[in-house]
């Protein structure tokens, strides 16, 4: 167990005087007033104000490198004796009302690891790779540059977005604790808009059509009576802080600033990816920091992990520059044996990533039990 002592109090207005019952009763409303959403941004913020970053990882209780749907497991757990401190999700499959998402992780499944980890004193995110309502291909089917606009204006497109997003809202509205009380989660959608690979991409729609869209979500989201979500903003790769912001759709509907890099071309690519973190995260945390938001580097990673150092002297370094309140990595598929994100045991960085755990900065899930 890492050995880190950590104070913290999160606060509930409570204003409560031992000599009046009529202030004791204010104080009780107070309270239940505070939504699940609002809990989680004071444990972000207290980890933020404490100088920490929890590490995350996608998909890491359902499946691993060589293991998939096996009960208590992890590689990351095998790996460094924890959890991760964040675990990512995708919702991709539920808007047609699959049971399972695009990467076969059975939605029950999900609920309930979405509840273990919030048990056991994680953090959940989700991101959403939905297919269009248009005619119901997937994220990556790009070509069709009026999906945007037809889901904002043209009535049965509409209406299919509609009800795609609904389902989304049932299944947020589902993720309680033990004692019935909604877990607060991170919601990320449409994520890497910066680029043109998905149906709401940059070469896809106007920068007024994806504002409009991400009011759109809200909306709907809000008529289902959706209180749990703390929404993250997250381009991929940009080159200012202009471009980060071009398509910000505004401060009532984000939460969290994220960032979304990759590293490519293992240790040749090390300076590029070190610049391009710079240039986004850097605008993630400046964005944040004037508009009263909190900076996460919310995906990120080197496929193959094919530089054995790469956590303690690549992704180390820039969490410790940047000081996101989180990162996360992607998955580790089971039924690809090259596309992996994390750590797993015996693989060559294993024993670097048990030092990136042990550095004082990183967070996992026991670290941040203690952040309640």
């Amino acid at each position: 167990m890492k050995h880190l002592i950590i104070a913290l109090a999160v606060t509930v207005p409570a204003m409560i005087s031992c000599s009046s019952s009529h202030s004791g009763s204010a104080a009780s409303e107070a309270a239940d007033s505070i939504t699940a959403a609002q809990v989680l941004q004071s444990r972000l913020d207290s980890i933020a104000a404490a100088g920490k970053v929890m590490f995350g990882h996608d998909d890491d209780p359902v499946y691993g490198h060589s293991w998939v749907g096996d009960e208590g497991r992890s590689d990351v757990l095998e790996v460094a004796g924890d959890y991760p401190g964040i675990m990512n999700w995708d919702l991709g499959g539920i808007e047609k009302g699959d049971a399972a998402n695009l990467d076969s992780v059975d939605f029950a499944r999900m609920r309930a690891e979405v509840i273990a980890q919030d048990a056991r004193g994680g953090i959940n995110a989700f991101s959403w790779h939905s297919v269009n309502p248009v005619d119901g291909r997937d994220s990556w089917a790009c070509d069709d540059t009026t999906i945007v606009n037809r889901l904002l204006n043209d009535p049965e497109v509409k209406a299919v977005f509609d009800s795609q997003v609904r389902n989304v809202a049932r299944f947020f509205n589902s993720l309680t604790a033990a004692d019935g009380s909604k877990i607060g989660v991170i919601f990320r959608p449409w994520h890497e808009h910066t680029g043109g690979w998905f149906w709401w991409g940059n070469k896809q729609c106007t920068a007024d059509d994806y504002k409009a869209l991400w009011a759109e979500t809200r909306r709907i989201m809000d008529e289902e009576g959706v209180d749990n979500l703390l929404w993250a903003y997250s381009p991929d790769r940009v080159k200012s802080d202009e471009e980060y912001m071009e398509r910000y759709p505004g401060n009532e509907y984000v939460d969290i600033m994220g960032a979304d890099v990759y590293a490519y071309g293992a240790e040749k690519g090390i300076d590029s990816y070190r610049a391009a973190v710079d240039a986004t995260l850097g605008a993630a945390t400046r964005m944040a920091k004037a508009n009263g938001k909190t900076a996460a580097f919310s995906e990120t990673g080197l496929e193959g992990v094919t530089v054995p150092t790469w956590w303690t002297d690549v992704l180390l370094p820039v969490i410790k520059k940047w000081q996101p309140v989180y990162v996360i990595t992607w998955r580790n598929a089971h039924d690809k044996p090259g596309h992996f994100f994390g750590p797993y045991p015996c693989h060559e960085s294993a024993d670097n990533f048990k030092a990136f755990y042990a550095d004082s900065t990183t967070l996992f899930a026991k670290d941040v039990a203690r952040f309640r």
